[in-house]
């Protein structure tokens, strides 16, 4: 999103609560309640519907522990009963579910070339959408007062009361310090490292803020609106770079400071081009649409030909030009797919045989026409060389929601942290773990 759209003037927000530095750590021993609450909030909403008796079962909980925990729940009109499962014999168990229209959150995916913001309702079901011009060059104050504004008007074009929005997932490139809010590293512009990101929005806003590393909110989008029989499985996140994620057991694997799986920073070629990282030949430098469009650009009649622009803010734009060149039959275009493709599929092997998965989604709005180009290499890679192929089937996907999928997965991370459970976070007085 560009912060060179115009910008409205907006009325002052109201005072944040301190919540934007919420730390991503599964609780240690015994969750106190209103984190108990949370985790039967998303145990609800995965189900759709289900009963105390299997709230228990899956959490692990007391059935006391639930029936207190349900109460509370539909005191406070986040859940309610919505009939009775059929018998089996026995009194009939009591259906539960969330109240959609209860609670929404908003999910914002800002990269260099594209931006999405998607609102969720309470359940994760997507209210509203839109896709925006990508951050560019422009300053962070001014492109997150520009974001501001897109949020706003998308909020009131839904007619989504704004005193029911929980929050913003904010989903950018990593590395990430999720804790302070910020981007780790000088891209896209020098500027953004360090800027208090979350900080700046949450004050613009009036709402809390949590910051989600794009490729980790693409997995829980994947998990959470996609199609997979399985509960561990990879993506592949394709932007203007390339980035990785893993669930395993329905849980997010994060690692000590919650950026990992950098598949795009993994070395494919010790003598391939030089990195933004400080190495050569990684997946980034080898297979990226950056990578790509710069091949295409050294071929004047394949650059003349496309009408590419070879502007550093324009490489996704330029990608797709590739990418509808070579799906209407143009050789030169393929090839650089092709080869672009293979890379990939070297990292999603690597990624198969370091996490022992069998599956691998790829996502990300690069592979909105080049999708099934890339997923048809990437599979004879992985069934020649992940050695999970050795016991059971591999495969390699295409996302459900190839440019969407992080924004969704940004409102779920704040669905499913602590903040989705707001009367009990504020008589806790407390900042709360993340449950994703």
């Amino acid at each position: 999103m560009s912060s060179r759209l115009p910008h409205r003037p907006s009325t002052p927000a109201p005072p944040v609560p301190n919540v934007r530095a919420v730390p991503a750590v599964t609780p240690v021993g015994q969750p106190s309640r209103p984190v108990t609450g949370a985790l039967v909030l998303d145990l609800i909403r995965t189900a759709g519907t289900i009963s105390r008796v299997e709230l228990a079962s899956r959490s692990g909980f007391t059935a006391a522990t639930i029936t207190n925990v349900v109460r509370d729940l539909i005191a406070e009109g986040l859940v309610h009963e919505v009939g009775r499962a059929r018998s089996r014999g026995g009194t009939p168990r009591r259906l539960l579910e969330l109240d959609r229209t209860a609670l929404y959150a908003v999910g914002v995916q800002l990269d260099r070339c594209t931006s999405a913001i998607v609102v969720t309702d309470f359940a994760g079901r997507r209210v509203a959408a839109t896709s925006l011009r990508g951050v560019g060059r422009g300053a962070p104050g001014e492109t997150l007062r520009t974001l501001a504004d897109h949020v706003e008007d998308l909020l009131a074009s839904a007619a989504v009361p704004r005193a029911r929005v929980l929050g913003v997932g904010l989903v950018t490139h990593g590395p990430q310090d999720r804790e302070r809010g910020v981007i780790l590293t000088p891209q896209p512009t020098p500027a953004w490292q360090d800027f208090p990101l979350t900080a700046t929005l949450a004050d613009l806003l009036g709402m809390p803020v949590l910051l989600e590393n794009d490729a980790t909110a693409a997995a829980v989008g994947e998990q959470w609106v996609g199609s997979l029989d399985v509960d561990t499985f990879g993506v592949l996140y394709m932007a203007s770079g390339i980035g990785g994620g893993v669930v395993v057991g329905s849980e997010v694997y994060r690692g000590r400071t919650a950026n990992p799986v950098e598949i795009g920073h993994v070395p494919l070629d010790p003598r391939g081009p030089a990195c933004s990282c400080g190495n050569a030949g990684c997946t980034e430098s080898l297979a990226g649409p950056s990578a790509v469009v710069a091949r295409a650009g050294a071929d004047p009649g394949l650059r003349d030909r496309l009408r590419m622009s070879g502007d550093a803010d324009d490489v996704l734009a330029d990608f797709e030009r590739v990418a509808r060149a070579a799906a209407r039959g143009d050789q030169d275009a393929r090839h650089l797919l092709e080869d672009s493709a293979r890379h990939l599929g070297t990292a999603a092997v690597t990624l198969m045989n370091l996490f022992d998965l069998d599956t691998v989604v790829l996502a990300g709005p690069a592979f909105a026409t080049a999708g099934p180009l890339y997923v048809d290499l990437a599979q004879r890679a992985v069934e020649r060389g992940a050695l999970a192929r050795l016991l059971r089937p591999v495969r390699v996907r295409l996302s459900t929601d190839v440019g969407a999928a992080a924004a969704v997965g940004g409102a779920l991370v704040v669905l499913r942290s602590p903040l989705g459970r707001p009367a009990a976070r504020e008589s806790a007085g407390e900042v709360l773990p993340a449950l994703v």
